[in-house]
């Protein structure tokens, strides 16, 4: 999942507190486990639906459509609580309304990573047609790896700038040995004659 849409979800617990008095740890295993397989016993996720609905890395999180999961869950019985459920769940219905939004907002941002392959593509096929605000260390490395080959470092004219992509061989101590450890830099000059790009 990219992290612009990841950006927009809100992290797991703080969902599951939304539900007033919840066993936190049951309802984090039924939500997870309900997500993962894109339904509940009395609600069914689409393909697009379930790969939205939550994130499980290091923090995992959980957007409104996955809110909805819960909530359908909730209803089912199936979140365990320590008092009586209550009928209504404001905070969580209010953070379901906003998937409209979190739709638009992920179309946009699919949207313009297509947008931004396309032109990378275009790029790579043809570096002149850049524009010298486009250069990043990515772009250049990408291009020169394009147009010289996997694992040759050298230089190329990208965006009518003389673009460089090298190996810096950098001592690094292991076990009391010292070892020669390579870091892969790209930079450029800008118009100005500033170096632009990874550090030196």
């Amino acid at each position: 999942m990219l992290w612009g849409i990841r950006e927009l979800m809100k992290p797991a617990l703080s969902v599951i507190d939304m539900i007033p008095n919840v066993h936190r740890t049951p309802a984090f295993a039924a939500l997870r486990k309900a997500a993962l397989d894109g339904r509940t016993s009395g609600m069914r996720l689409s393909v697009e639906e379930k790969e939205l609905a939550f994130y499980d890395g290091p923090v995992q999180l959980v957007s409104p459509i996955g809110a909805r999961l819960l909530r359908a869950l909730y209803r089912e019985g199936r979140i365990k609580l320590k008092k009586p459920a209550v009928a209504r769940l404001p905070a969580l219905d209010a953070y379901i309304a906003t998937e409209a939004a979190f739709r638009a907002e992920v179309a946009r941002i699919l949207l313009d990573e297509d947008q931004k392959r396309e032109r990378l593509a275009l790029i790579m096929q043809d570096p002149s047609v850049a524009r010298p605000d486009e250069l990043t260390p990515y772009l250049v490395d990408k291009v020169i790896t394009v147009r010289l080959g996997h694992g040759v470092y050298g230089s190329l004219l990208i965006a009518g700038l003389m673009c460089h992509k090298a190996l810096i061989l950098t001592p690094e101590t292991e076990n009391h040995q010292i070892r020669a450890e390579g870091r892969v830099v790209c930079w450029w000059m800008d118009q100005d004659g500033n170096r632009q790009g990874d550090p030196e």
